[in-house]
């Protein structure tokens, strides 16, 4: 599952998506399909995500396949849930 922040508060206008088990697929294949260029899949750090900004964030927006939190938090919160139960 993708799941998108709407409103970054460190990083404004621009949206992170996480895969709920950091399948780099699943956000490589979201990445060409929003058409955010290849610089915006980061796959360093603690865990893989696409940062996007301008038209590929609002495509990835209202994709179906893209779960949308407001905010980074509510993202976060969810996601060690689902990582802690195994469900969403």
């Amino acid at each position: 599952m993708l799941l998108m922040d709407r409103h970054n508060l460190l990083a404004p206008e621009w949206s992170h998506v996480v895969s709920t088990t950091d399948d780099v697929t699943e956000l490589e294949a979201l990445r060409i399909r929003v058409g955010a260029p290849p610089p915006a899949f980061s796959h360093k750090g603690r865990r893989p995500h696409l940062d996007l900004k301008w038209e590929a964030r609002d495509r990835a927006l209202v994709d179906p396949a893209v779960r949308v939190f407001d905010t980074t938090r509510e993202l976060l919160e969810f996601l060690k849930q689902v990582r802690v139960n195994g469900t969403a």
